[in-house]
């Protein structure tokens, strides 16, 4: 009888402990859910421009997050989202800076392949760097030759650097072909 109200004891003292443990949320599932809840705030109406406060309230969100928590598989993909607002935005030197963390940091990130491609892209038709953009193009092809995108990589260098009365020459000969 003393071993059952014993063991009844330690059960619900137990239960007391257990009950009065409340789960808080760490920093990291914190940043999580708020970024979580403003990304469905900045895309919710897909009609309408995103707001450029909201989208750079979420960049810097993103950043936070992988500065913050770089081991979590979230990390890249954070930074790669950061790329795709700060592009879109017309802040393409920041787009090349997070893609760099990728390119630097995350070779093992499902669109790794995207990130160089993406840079070569931006370098190209944003910033005008003609070389830079030859260098990942270049890069791209060697190391993903059988990418869907290689095919695009290997036209862009074919015709970069080339004014339009050239490329246009270049176009009819194809044509002709």
């Amino acid at each position: 009888m003393k071993t059952k109200l014993l063991i009844l004891g330690c059960v619900a003292f137990i239960l007391c402990i257990v009950s009065s443990c409340k789960h808080e949320k760490t920093e990291q599932e914190t940043l999580r859910d708020e970024i979580t809840t403003k990304e469905t705030e900045l895309y919710k109406d897909k009609t309408e421009a995103i707001d450029k406060d909201k989208a750079i309230e979420m960049v810097r969100l993103y950043a936070d997050y992988a500065d913050k928590f770089t081991e979590d598989t979230l990390a890249p993909e954070y930074l790669f989202r950061a790329a795709e607002i700060s592009e879109n935005a017309n802040q393409p030197n920041n787009a090349i800076t997070y893609l760099t963390r990728i390119e630097e940091n995350y070779k093992d990130y499902r669109n790794y392949p995207l990130c160089i491609f993406k840079k070569a892209y931006i370098y190209e038709n944003i910033l005008k760097n003609q070389e830079k953009a030859r260098q990942y193009y270049e890069k791209f092809i060697a190391d993903y030759p059988n990418h869907e995108l290689a095919e695009a990589a290997n036209s862009s260098l074919m015709f970069i650097g080339m004014s339009d009365s050239d490329l246009i020459k270049v176009l009819e000969q194809i044509s002709k072909e």
